[in-house]
This record gives structure tokens, C-alpha cells and sequence, in this order.
């Protein structure tokens, strides 16, 4: 079983080979590595022509492909059409996979062939100063719980590609959480999951500040709330019995950001606050649970999430 690794390059040449060489240690074979680059204005693409040809193989094929439309997900949709194989993983072009990811994303998918999407935990490293921690995904509860804290971002699991097609493709028009939105989406295609156990986890985020999100949410305000109003939309049309449920974390998730707005100084969180209050009208818990959460993530506290997550379960 062939298996399509893609993954989209901008400007990632002091980076990209740490990336790329965890993907040639890979214990699994045949590997289809599908290599897009997005514009990139330094030497990035000349050390993926470099790459593949080096290392390409009868069992390791590499493809190095172009997206003029800039972001992410456009790269990505254009790495799924050279995608043959029926599972396929995406991948970022800075973060790194354990040798053994691919192999035992291909026995768990032996084992379950119903599944349609295999994930798993993954380990954060900052690049800064070398402080990780280990991020957790959870065998139930996964939609609400994706919305609150995106257990299906890019380098979390292996999906058929039928499963892509059917949820819509990466939406290109959503330049932040399109990773995100993309779960959400999934999430609401297919229950069918599994999650991978393994003692440790074998994929390595490197966090540093220029990543998409860095440390300032403000600043690029319409982008996060662009992708929770297109996973609002698809919630609200997908006939769920939860959808108020879903509705609710979707608000929250609004006050997480309108929390960071102003922990930030920005008069946007006074804004987006505003904005959320009035849609949930008399609902008294509803308001309460916002109101708490907005204050206390505005100083800076952690972890309301969660708590929220459980309550809306409460009240739903």
C-alpha cells in the first residue's frame, strides 16, 4: 500500500532538510513524497529539485510540483491532486516524524480498515528555548473537542484521500486555522477514527515566531475569525443533532480570541466580546461562561477551555 506524504514549502530553506530527511528515515515503504512550493524567493526549491534528485527510488518516489496561489491550503489541495494512493498525510516543511510514524500508521490501518482517519499525539518544542510539551488528543468527544483545541492539525494523522474529497478539499480562501477548519470539517464527514497508541509521541512541532499564528492574535484578526465563521456555516447546515452544542464552542472559541485581543491591548477583544454577547442573548449560563472566560483569559490565564468544554456538555 502506497502511501503520499505532502507537504507545502514557503521559504523554508535554513529549515527544510531537517524536515525532509525525517521523511527519507522512514521505516515504511512505498513513500510517495509530493513536494510543493509556494512561491518561495529563496532557495528552497532548488533544494527540493536537490532532494529528489538524490534520493528518489523505485519505492521512495518524490515529486516537486508549483502553486502560484499563495497559503497553505492552496498548496496542499495542489499536493492532493498528485496524489494517487488512497491514504495521505499532510505535513509542515519545519516540523519533524519519528521513523517509525509511517509504519504504524500503516499497521493501525490494517487493523481497522474502517477507519478513515488514523491520528495521533504529538510533542511542541520551542525553537526558542527548547521548552516542550506534549499535546494530547482524546478517543472521544473529538468534534467539540477539535474546535477548542485542533487535534487535527496538519501534522496529527493520516487520512483517506476519499475522506479529503468528500469533506471539500483545504478551503484556499482561509489564510489562518485552515488546518483547523479542515478538522472541523472532517470531523463532521466521519466518525470513524483511531487513534494511534504509542508510548511517546512520534511527531515533533518546532514552535517559532514566525509561524502563522506567533504570538500575536490582534493583528491579524480577520484571518481567525474568517475560518471559525466558514466552521460556524458548516456546522449550522450539517444537520447534527449537537449543532447547538457545536454552536456554543464555536462562541467560545471566539472568546479565547477576543481574551487574547485584549491581553494584547487591542480594542478588537472589547469588540469581538460584544459581538458574542449579543448573539447569545438570555441565555444566563451561556453569558456567565463567556463573561468568566473573556476576563480571565484577558490576564492571561489558562486552561478555561477545557472547563468550558465540560460545561457546554452540562447545559447542551
Amino acid at each position: 500500500m502506497e502511501i503520499t506524504i505532502i507537504i507545502p514549502v514557503y521559504n523554508r530553506a535554513e529549515v527544510l532538510m531537517r524536515t525532509l530527511l525525517s521523511v527519507l528515515a522512514q521505516t515504511y515503504r512505498p513513500l510517495h513524497v509530493v513536494l510543493v512550493d509556494n512561491g518561495s524567493t529563496d532557495a528552497s526549491l532548488e533544494l527540493l529539485q536537490h532532494f529528489k534528485e538524490e534520493h528518489e527510488a523505485p519505492d521512495f518516489k518524490v515529486t516537486v510540483c508549483a502553486e502560484s496561489v499563495r497559503g497553505a491550503a492552496a498548496a496542499r489541495n495542489r499536493g492532493l491532486d498528485e496524489a494517487a494512493s488512497e491514504w495521505v498525510m499532510f505535513f509542515d516543511s519545519d516540523d519533524e516524524m519519528a521513523p517509525s510514524l509511517v509504519e504504524r500508521y500503516a499497521a493501525a490501518i490494517a487493523d481497522n480498515p474502517q477507519a478513515d482517519i488514523v491520528y495521533t499525539d504529538v510533542e511542541i518544542v520551542s525553537d526558542e528555548n527548547g521548552a516542550s510539551c506534549i499535546k494530547y488528543a482524546p478517543r472521544k468527544n473529538m468534534l467539540s473537542g477539535n474546535i477548542f483545541h485542533s487535534y487535527l492539525s496538519t501534522q496529527r494523522y493520516i487520512v483517506r484521500k476519499a475522506t479529503v474529497e468528500a469533506a471539500g478539499r483545504w478551503n484556499p480562501q482561509l489564510l489562518g486555522w485552515n488546518d483547523w477548519e479542515l478538522g472541523v470539517r472532517l470531523l463532521l464527514t466521519t466518525s470513524r477514527m483511531v487513534k494511534l497508541s504509542t508510548p511517546h509521541p512520534l511527531v515533533l512541532v518546532h514552535a517559532h515566531a514566525d509561524s502563522i499564528t506567533g504570538r500575536n492574535y490582534s493583528d491579524k484578526a480577520e484571518l481567525w475569525e474568517s475560518s471559525i465563521n466558514a466552521a460556524e456555516h458548516e456546522v449550522k447546515n450539517s444537520g447534527r443533532k449537537d449543532t447547538r452544542l457545536l454552536s456554543d464552542c464555536l462562541e467560545y472559541k471566539r472568546i479565547m480570541l477576543a481574551g487574547n485581543y485584549t491581553r494584547e491591548g487591542s480594542v478588537e477583544g472589547e469588540r469581538l466580546y460584544g459581538e458574542v454577547r449579543a448573539r447569545v442573548g438570555h441565555r444566563p449560563a451561556m453569558r456567565l461562561i463567556c463573561f468568566c472566560g473573556y476576563k480571565l483569559i484577558s490576564r492571561g490565564v489558562r486552561g478555561t477551555a477545557r472547563i468550558a468544554e465540560i460545561l457546554f456538555r452540562l447545559l447542551d
